[in-house]
């Protein structure tokens, strides 16, 4: 991997490719360097949680519903008719 900071005073710039790199896909990013926080940002938002995304929809009255709701589902679909 190749990586160097510079600082352009002109609109063009010529790129020497090593080698090695002949024949082979390579990728080019150019960003400058104080909007890397930003970059950064960005890529930790993909890694996020969705845990708590869905906290405005919550209808607070039913809350207490969820302590057994699980419990009460799994003897509803099992429960026998003996």
């Amino acid at each position: 991997m190749i990586r160097e900071v510079i600082r352009p005073q002109y609109t063009s710039l010529t790129i020497d490719i090593p080698t090695s790199y002949i024949d082979r896909e390579i990728e080019f990013i150019m960003f400058p360097l104080d909007e890397k926080e930003t970059i950064q940002n960005v890529e930790e938002k993909k890694h996020q949680s969705l845990r708590g995304v869905f906290n405005q929809y919550q209808d607070n009255s039913k809350n207490h519903l969820e302590d057994n709701a699980w419990k009460n589902h799994i003897l509803d679909k099992f429960k026998r008719d003996d």
